[in-house]
């Protein structure tokens, strides 16, 4: 597999789950590097905001760091 294709699967896998330390940390080593996945991040990110819109301000997915 790619790296793009996995970053942006463990992206993915973050609404659905708690990532591991070593899973946030192979993000955060490619995002700096590519603007593809970072994009994708910023998508997810735009998405998970309007569905907690939707749901009333509840909250619809695991924490995650802070960048």
């Amino acid at each position: 597999m790619g790296k793009c294709k996995d970053v942006t699967r463990l992206l993915s896998d973050a609404l659905d789950r708690r990532l591991s330390p070593g899973e946030w940390l192979a993000i955060g080593v490619h995002l700096p590097v590519c603007s593809g996945c970072r994009n994708f991040r910023k998508q997810i990110a735009l998405l998970r905001s309007a569905s907690q819109e939707v749901s009333g301000g509840e909250r619809v997915t695991p924490d995650e760091p802070q960048d």
